[in-house]
């Protein structure tokens, strides 16, 4: 593969991965295939939907970007359960070899906060998606902060060294505390105990729910639903003024499923932010506009800044 100014971009999660062709941030076609279970079949299906497109488009690609669902360190995904690997694998090299394109690997958050720090122009952007667990990225004037890797995973910050143990092995994690995970198991707890009579009554309609219950619930006018959802908004705050002392940043973007327009969580974190929010920084909360190719819109800019 050799080519100008298109580049390849993937976003490579646990169920499809997604592949598309894109020219100065443009994404002009693009493909999924549903993920197959070993790595190696993983990486042959993405050179194989890159040379698709490229054949279709008449345009081969000259670089490639990929957005991962995994920990990545400087090329490698370091753990990525979810997809199969479990264990360090030199992704990048896997894919320049097969693919014979210079290859840039990143987190699938830190791709989403290239996307959305293109939208908001110059300075220190944080992006932090609250789904079943926690993510996080920093850019800084268009560069991802990326420390040896990892930098901006902030589900991994220590809120309360007695609280539940995380699956990183530490106590007391944001994401144990407040993420969908937790949310989805209080809304049970609150149906199951009867604490929240809205909860009960939907319960028996709707065995699985889960955190859009809770906040229907908690707009429906439920007392415990509603302090469920205000617990929460305090913890993030308290969050925020430790992402804002480590990052300084000039805006910090709430994305994630829990974070939907029209739900009672983040107006309660805006609210709460107001107050919590130090004195000395400027840090403005904006909701995510984040679109299903923000993985690849991401992944293909990444390209241009890794050159």
């Amino acid at each position: 593969m050799v080519g100008g100014d298109t580049v390849a971009a993937v976003d490579w999660g646990g169920t499809w991965i997604r592949v598309a062709l894109a020219q100065a941030g443009d994404l002009l076609v693009q493909t999924r295939r549903r993920r197959p279970d070993g790595v190696s079949e993983q990486c042959d299906l993405v050179c194989e939907l890159i040379d698709d497109l490229a054949a279709g488009l008449g345009r081969p690609p000259a670089r490639l970007g990929v957005a991962i669902a995994g920990i990545t360190r400087h090329g490698r995904v370091e753990s990525a359960s979810n997809l199969g690997i479990r264990e360090p694998y030199d992704l990048e090299r896997r894919l320049s070899d097969q693919s014979g394109l210079p290859v840039v690997v990143v987190n699938d958050t830190q791709a989403a906060a290239i996307a959305e720090s293109a939208r908001l122009g110059p300075g220190t952007v944080v992006l932090l998606t609250f789904g079943t667990g926690i993510g996080g990225a920093i850019v800084a004037d268009g560069q991802l902060v990326l420390g040896e890797g990892a930098a901006g995973d902030f589900g991994h910050m220590v809120m309360n060294a007695d609280s539940p143990e995380c699956a990183c092995g530490a106590r007391g994690c944001l994401e144990q505390l407040v993420s969908g995970r937790v949310l989805d198991q209080e809304t049970r707890d609150l149906a199951e105990s009867g604490a929240s009579p809205w909860l009960a009554a939907r319960r028996r309609s709707h065995p699985s729910l889960d955190a859009s219950d809770l906040d229907a619930a908690a707009q429906a006018g439920d007392p415990a639903a509603t302090a469920a959802l205000e617990r929460a908004a305090s913890i993030l705050a308290i969050a925020l003024r430790s992402v804002t002392a480590a990052a300084d940043p000039r805006t910090i973007v709430l994305g994630g499923g829990l974070m939907t327009s029209g739900r009672l969580l983040p107006r309660l974190v805006r609210e709460r932010w107001a107050g919590a929010r130090p004195a000395w920084s400027a840090a403005e909360l904006r909701p995510a506009l984040l679109d299903p190719d923000a993985g690849l819109r991401g992944a293909a800019l990444l390209t241009a800044i890794a050159r």
